[in-house]
Formats: structure tokens, C-alpha cells, sequence
């Protein structure tokens, strides 16, 4: 069963701030992290499990996209994968989860 993708408030803010940090470097950057992103997104659509479980807080799971960490949720009983926030690797991600 395909499982849908709701993307939280959160997520477009950090997008904004990824996107407004990457622009300044290149015009492209931003665009295929993002695509990267996406792609990844339409694996878990069909697998929502398919990668592992933040270990300091389980009921997240994580995705590492090049530099940058993608967090969400399952939702099994309405087969919803919830997007929290899109974080850079070398941010302290507790204090934002």
C-alpha cells in the first residue's frame, strides 16, 4: 500500500533557509538537493520503514540527502508519512526535535 506525504509547516520553513543559503553559491544547488529529496520521498512512499529510527528519538525515523538530514514520521493508521524538518548535518537536531 502507497503511503501518502504530508510535509509540515516546519519543512517549508527549513526549505526557505536551505534554499536561501544555497543560492548564494550556486543556482542549481538547491534544486537537485531538492530533487534528491523528492526521489527519496517516493521510496518511502511504498516503504515507509526502509530507513532506520533516529536512535535519541525512536519514533522519528532519518534520512541523510548529502549534507542534510530529513526527519519524519510514520502515521500507520492513516498511512500518512509526516515530513517534520530538513536540518544540515552539523546542526544540534535535539534541540529542534
Amino acid at each position: 500500500m502507497k503511503y501518502s506525504v504530508k510535509y509540515l509547516e516546519t519543512v517549508r520553513h527549513d526549505r526557505d533557509a536551505i534554499k536561501a543559503y544555497l543560492d548564494q553559491y550556486s543556482t542549481t544547488a538547491a534544486k537537485k538537493l531538492f530533487d534528491k529529496i523528492k526521489g527519496k520521498m517516493e521510496l518511502v512512499k511504498t516503504n515507509p520503514y526502509m530507513y532506520v529510527s533516529y536512535e535519541r528519538r525512536p519514533q522519528f525515523r532519518r534520512i541523510v540527502v548529502d549534507n542534510y538530514l530529513l526527519f519524519y514520521k510514520v502515521i500507520e493508521e492513516s498511512k500518512i508519512i509526516e515530513v517534520h524538518h530538513i536540518f544540515h548535518g552539523m546542526i544540534d537536531v535535539e534541540q529542534y526535535l
